[in-house]
């Protein structure tokens, strides 16, 4: 396991063996869009719920963030990635505020600690009792990941250090004094293309059958197979706690 000194010095750097340089691009070209995050799955948990603090580590392109913060809440992140420059977001975590957090956020970034637990307790001293944490991270007890095992595109080392089911998480939050709320399976597959997918699939394998691609040829049926599972028991994890 690499250390945390290690680990930051990768991050505080955008370095490729812990974050891709297409994502690096995704996130900069999304950093001062207009079109925030009002129907990212987290907000519209805490839309109508009275304003307070709120904390996200790892806010990448900041959206989720600016998102709280136009709605009157007093926001703080913390991002080692030198490129955002975002008002109330830090590079250094002695530069955060000792306030009270009502609502706490790691959206995809606990897998990417050494001591996940350790981490969260730092920052549950900092809430009080029924404060909101939110999580998001990849689900192992997926299907996707027990059938591709280490073929999961989730499986990205130094970038990826943790995986999280189902039971683990509980023994997270139980580990660092939160109460589960929501514990979901969650896919970003959108039934729409994936039934569109389905009804074209004649029409492609005759295509790749005339173009002779047989790579393509066999790789259609698993994909559709494997993305009606992710339907059923998604590759990613959303938890909603609260502080004990």
């Amino acid at each position: 396991m690499p250390t945390d000194n290690f680990l930051m010095n990768l991050y505080k750097n955008d370095s490729n063996y812990v974050i891709g340089d297409n994502h690096v691009k995704i996130s900069k070209k999304h950093l001062n869009q207009k079109n925030l995050a009002d129907n990212h799955w987290i907000f519209k948990f805490m839309k109508n719920k009275k304003k307070g603090t709120y904390l996200e580590i790892g806010p990448g392109n900041c959206n989720l963030l600016r998102s709280f913060r136009n709605h009157g809440w007093h926001c703080e992140g913390l991002e080692l990635s030198k490129w955002i420059k975002v008002k109330g977001v830090h590079k250094n975590i002695n530069k955060l505020s000792k306030k009270n957090i009502n609502v706490l956020v790691f959206h995809d970034v606990l897998e990417h600690t050494v001591d996940p637990i350790s981490l969260l307790k730092k920052f549950n001293k900092q809430q009080k009792s029924g404060d909101k944490l939110f999580l998001a991270y990849p689900n192992a007890s997926s299907f996707k990941a027990k059938i591709l095992k280490s073929n999961w595109p989730m499986v990205a080392p130094l970038g990826h250090l943790n995986f999280f089911s189902i039971e683990s998480t509980k023994i997270l939050l139980e580990k660092s004094g939160y109460h589960q709320i929501l514990i979901k399976e969650t896919s970003f597959v959108v039934p729409k293309k994936l039934i569109r997918s389905i009804l074209r699939l004649p029409i492609t394998i005759t295509i790749d059958l005339i173009n002779f691609d047989i790579k393509n040829l066999l790789n259609r049926t698993p994909e559709i197979f494997l993305n009606i599972l992710d339907l059923i028991k998604g590759h990613q994890m959303h938890v909603i706690a609260v502080k004990k």
